[in-house]
């Protein structure tokens, strides 16, 4: 039987990463949702009868980066730019916290990464805000929190052993 990565089609042409948080819930917009792994998101958006979770990378407290959809595979995250974007999610509620360290090395390795291979400039690394009336990475981040990351000269001095650590959970 086929995976769902091997049923897709490329309608994606990538020209923006798309950074999103968790974010609060509808009753409570502050609460922590540092609990939300990938498997509870995608469990969530399936059941609300998508085809799989909408965004092409989730970022969990602890640095693990797992893959959704495919990059070339349009995504769901951001309307009139699935098909145009590749879409990141982090854990947590950046509205009333910030990202882990952990997160942001690897947001930093992901978006270095992404921005190589599909030729996405900097200034096309943004919130989803930039599209969307919402608060979206969270109002604790700027505007160009997320595309400064890639400007630094040696991906924000992290240390080679904590590369490494964290090398492991990339999947």
């Amino acid at each position: 039987m086929k995976t769902f990565t091997q049923m897709v089609e490329k309608d994606n042409y990538p020209k923006y990463i798309i950074i999103h948080h968790f974010g609060g819930t509808d009753k409570n917009p502050l609460a922590d949702t540092s609990n939300q792994t990938f498997e509870i998101v995608r469990d969530y958006h399936i059941s609300k009868g998508w085809e799989n979770i909408g965004y092409h990378y989730v970022i969990e407290k602890s640095g693990k980066v797992t893959q959704g959809r495919p990059d070339l595979y349009h995504g769901a995250h951001t309307i009139g730019y699935n098909h145009n974007s590749i879409g990141v999610a982090l854990d947590g509620n950046f509205d009333s916290t910030l990202p882990s360290k952990e997160q942001v090395v690897a947001l930093t390795l992901l978006l270095k990464n992404l921005q190589t291979k599909y030729t996405v400039q900097t200034t096309d690394i943004v919130p989803h805000r930039k599209f969307a009336n919402k608060t979206c990475y969270g109002k604790l981040l700027s505007d160009t929190w997320a595309s400064d990351l890639v400007k630094e000269e040696d991906t924000v001095a992290i240390p080679r052993k904590l590369l490494i650590e964290l090398s492991k959970y990339i999947i």
